[in-house]
């Protein structure tokens, strides 16, 4: 057992030696290599200057003129950008105001040629057919005359009455004709006028 550690306190002893001939390697260099060997002077080196301290007045000063300059930028971006709103405002009013223009021309133009074109046959037409026409009765007075009625549009009419009615601000007027005697209903034409608002 003696001789064992005795082989090994010559062998760590023959390991020490190995390193100590080699020298102290830097651990972030590669196996082999050296470097290179710089002398190191006995001189003092000078010491650095130390860095002026700030003037807090200065600093102030200098923070000051930086704040103005920002109120300044900011206050100058809103006034741009107020007039520029104006201006959209002004222009959005005014084109607004062009439409609206062009509008009520547009509708009064056509309004007027309305006015002019002729009321054909075919206006008679639609006229008649927007006509609610129903209940037909024969109605016996106290003397025993008997009368046919027939109702247009809620209202009683007979034989006689004119009845008129507003289709497409056209005013149309019938004569009710053809209830007495079990006939059919007749609705004869007399005259159309145009409705100006």
């Amino acid at each position: 057992m003696r001789m064992h550690l005795q082989v090994l306190m010559l062998v760590l002893l023959a390991a020490a030696c190995a390193c100590a001939a080699e020298g102290v390697r830097n651990p972030f260099w590669p196996k082999g290599y050296v470097g290179e060997m710089t002398p190191i002077s006995a001189e003092a080196r000078p010491k650095p200057k130390p860095k002026p301290k700030p003037n807090p007045k200065a600093a102030a000063a200098k923070s000051d003129l930086k704040v103005e300059a920002k109120a300044a930028a900011a206050a100058k971006a809103a006034a741009e950008k107020a007039e520029r709103e104006r201006i959209a405002k002004a222009e959005a009013e005014a084109r607004a105001a062009r439409e609206a223009a062009e509008k009520a021309a547009a509708e009064k133009a056509a309004r007027e040629a309305e006015l002019r074109r002729e009321i054909t046959r075919e206006d008679w037409k639609k006229a008649m057919k927007s006509l609610k026409i129903g209940n037909p009765a024969v109605i016996t007075a106290q003397d025993g005359q008997t009368r046919s009625t027939i109702s247009i549009n809620g209202n009683i009419y007979v034989d006689g009455d004119l009845m008129s009615v507003t289709h497409e601000n056209i005013r149309f007027t019938w004569r009710i004709q053809g209830l007495e005697g079990g006939k059919k209903l007749r609705l004869e034409r007399q005259r159309a006028r145009r409705i100006v608002k």
